[in-house]
């Protein structure tokens, strides 16, 4: 089950969009707009002449198959992997997040890079993506420990169960937030460790997926040049992290 949003305008051509919620500051019905992605795509549908009707589901699970089966256009936002390019259609990038490496306050890290985070304990929770982790298993001691939400890998971080949570900035700071009365509890290394960015994903078996793809990524482009797109990021981004 899930809700729906119209958004209308005259001689525009009808498009269906599945997303889901939870996940501010990107899509999540009680935050601002809707959410940073459904405020990007609302000014790069008028641009590209579309009338996207957007649909909320309760969950992610099903959004990418019930896409490949001609349920929707599109669904949104997906990470960015080799994988997905091979088989979806994907528009450029939406908006992007910083994925942080997160440690215990007690503990030193020397690090420079990510690769400097090899054969340690990893936490990131089951069913969240683990293609930037790839080049740190080359080295056997890296293990990488699952559980089901990543409150519990920070909860496990504490307890030295695991040694890194790299995850997201935004999620990050709401776990934290979340589990700890302190922040202090935990430490945030001074590098990037990845970068991963959000699309627009269109079956291959589309019959206009192309077409689809092309008007959307020229929409971008121009909103892009124009400062507009960066201008709703950095608006979103900025009042989520006022939070905390």
């Amino acid at each position: 089950m899930g809700c729906s949003i119209l958004l209308s305008w005259a001689h525009a051509d009808p498009i269906k969009l599945a997303t889901s919620g939870g996940f501010a500051p990107f899509t999540d019905q009680n935050w601002k707009n809707q959410g940073m992605v459904i405020q990007i795509l609302d000014q790069v549908m008028r641009v590209a002449d579309f009338e996207p009707e957007i649909i909320f589901h309760d969950g992610w699970g099903e959004l990418i198959s019930d896409t490949e089966a001609g349920l929707y256009d599109a669904t949104f936002p997906w990470y960015y992997s080799a994988e997905r390019d091979e088989q979806y259609l994907l528009s450029d990038s939406l908006a992007s997040t910083y994925v942080m490496p997160y440690v215990a306050k007690n503990k030193i890290f020397s690090v420079t890079t990510r690769m400097d985070l090899a054969g340690y304990r990893l936490c990131r929770p089951a069913g969240y993506f683990t293609h930037d982790l790839e080049e740190l298993f080359e080295d056997p001691n890296t293990e990488l420990i699952q559980p089901n939400t990543l409150v519990e890998c920070f909860e496990m971080l504490v307890r030295d169960e695991v040694d890194v949570v790299p995850v997201d900035l935004f999620s990050a700071k709401t776990a934290i937030a979340s589990t700890f009365e302190s922040a202090d509890e935990v430490q945030q290394l001074g590098i990037v460790f990845s970068r991963q960015s959000m699309h627009l994903l269109v079956s291959r078996n589309h019959p206009n997926g192309e077409d689809i793809i092309a008007r959307v990524n020229q929409a971008l482009s121009r909103l892009e040049m124009r400062g507009i797109l960066q201008a709703i990021r950095q608006n979103h981004a900025s009042l989520y992290l006022k939070q905390f």
